[in-house]
């Protein structure tokens, strides 16, 4: 015998759930750091540092790291009146190509400067720093190295090197509940 008024258990327990998720509801955000290196290779590079004057630079195509693009240019003869006959490698925040405007980013970096075999010649390390599009910045950072370092660059054995970019891009994003629940119950 069956009755259509009997209610289903499962049924009831399925509604008590949803009742109680419905009771407690909370957003959980968490900093969330991505990390992507980048290298600009530069070949016979006495004859790229002699055909490219002051202000003049070769630049990598365009990466991804963090949800943003970047690009990595380097001036071998300097980018800016400050800094004219020094090598300088700046970091540049990229437009979005299908979305317009691309979001502000906090990044900080390592730039290094290798030999062919992998030997540093020069390193930076910046801290956090802002990146934006709106405030006439142009997304920038860089770096400039030391006279000394100029001359090294130009007496290279195999006459190569390498523009290294460490870069970390730092945001805040929501988390799901369940990867919220999972790590507390991990931890």
């Amino acid at each position: 015998m069956s009755s259509s008024s009997s209610s289903d258990p499962t049924a009831a327990l399925g509604d008590a759930w949803r009742e109680a998720r419905d009771a407690f509801r909370f957003s959980s955000f968490r900093r969330r750091e991505v990390t992507s290196t980048h290298a600009l290779y530069i070949a016979d590079y006495s004859a790229v540092d002699s055909l490219l004057p002051h202000g003049k630079c070769v630049e990598s195509k365009p990466f991804r790291a963090g949800g943003h693009r970047w690009k990595l240019s380097y001036y071998p003869n300097g980018y800016s009146d400050s800094t004219k006959g020094n090598p300088t490698a700046l970091l540049r925040l990229m437009e979005n190509r299908f979305l317009g405007r691309a979001a502000d980013a906090v990044a900080k970096y390592d730039l290094s400067v290798l030999d062919s075999s992998g030997k540093p010649l020069y390193r930076v390390s910046t801290g956090p720093c802002h990146y934006s599009l709106r405030h006439g910045t142009g997304g920038l950072s860089g770096i400039c190295m030391e006279i000394k370092e100029a001359e090294e660059l130009r007496q290279l054995k195999d006459n190569s090197l390498v523009v290294r970019c460490d870069l970390s891009v730092e945001s805040v994003q929501e988390e799901s509940r369940a990867k919220w629940f999972l790590r507390r119950f991990l931890q």
